[in-house]
């Protein structure tokens, strides 16, 4: 709502003012009339230098208005007001504040001049604007509020989502490996058996080896005995019994070593079934003696 017509007043009120300067400078001095009671001082008028500068604010808010220029225009208001305590400057910024879309500064102008000026002439219009801006506010609160709490129901439904996800997951596979426990226990079942079987192979082996290694040792046996009663020195015979007794040492150490691997890898694949127990047997024959080392987790 515009004021044009208060640029008037503010001139007439310029003019009766200095009118009233002019009477009180040319009227005969009078007998000092007895002191009045005492009442509630007015508010003080403001000065004519006060009143100049309260138009030349109003002037510019009423162009900034023009031009748009909202924020501009309630400084220039408010300003005026600091010099001339008319309502209507509260009327005013309220509705440039409007215009700018600060609809909680249009509503506390609004509200200050209804306080002040309760029966104005832009009251009216004031309490309308007022009623509008308070269920406009309080309307677009209620939607911020709905959708603050649609914002964290959809938070706590997506975290509640990707627990259950996770439990699920969780469960699947859970049930995926007890799936998995019978191929496992029937896989280890067969290392185990082929653990065996290797055990019962190279416990065979270390068995014929050493029915060899007993051979050659009846062998060097009897031709030691053959040639103990000569006179004279059979080489050959000698060097056929040295050979039987070598041989003897090799296939008995190897068939021990054999035979001891054998029954540890029996002993492994019948207690787990697992290649993880594995052991490795290594033997080591000499001219006059035999080695065996055994090597793994037992």
């Amino acid at each position: 709502m515009r004021y044009p017509q208060f640029l008037v007043w503010l001139a007439l009120m310029s003019a009766v003012l200095r009118a009233g300067a002019a009477h009180a400078q040319a009227a005969p001095a009078k007998r000092a009339a007895p002191p009045a009671p005492a009442k509630q001082a007015a508010p003080q008028r403001p000065s004519q230098k006060e009143i100049d500068e309260a138009r030349k604010h109003f002037q510019r808010a009423e162009a900034a208005k023009a031009r748009g220029e909202y924020q501009t225009a309630a400084v220039e208001y408010l300003a005026a007001y600091e010099l001339f305590q008319e309502p209507a400057f509260f009327y005013n910024t309220a509705e440039v504040y409007r215009l700018a879309g600060d609809e909680k500064n249009a509503l506390a102008y609004y509200t200050k001049y209804l306080e002040l000026a309760p029966d104005g002439k832009a009251a009216a219009s004031a309490r309308i604007a007022a009623d509008q801006l308070r269920r406009a506010i309080a309307a677009r609160e209620d939607a911020a509020r709905i959708a603050e709490e649609a914002r964290r129901k959809a938070e706590a439904d997506a975290r509640r989502n990707a627990e259950n996800e996770a439990k699920a997951r969780a469960e699947q596979d859970a049930k995926a490996a007890a799936a998995r426990k019978p191929e496992l226990a029937h896989a280890q079942d067969d290392a185990g058996r082929s653990t065996r079987i290797a055990g019962l192979v190279t416990g065979g082996i270390g068995a014929a080896a050493v029915g060899i290694g007993v051979v050659f040792g009846v062998k060097a046996h009897e031709l030691g005995s053959e040639t103990a009663g000569w006179d004279n020195y059979d080489r050959k015979r000698d060097e056929q019994g040295r050979a039987d007794q070598r041989n003897m040492i090799i296939f008995t150490g190897v068939g021990a070593a054999a035979l001891v691997a054998g029954g540890v890898l029996y002993y492994l694949g019948h207690r787990s079934g697992s290649a993880d127990r594995a052991v490795s047997v290594s033997a080591t024959v000499g001219p006059s003696h035999a080695l065996l080392g055994a090597a793994g987790r037992f």
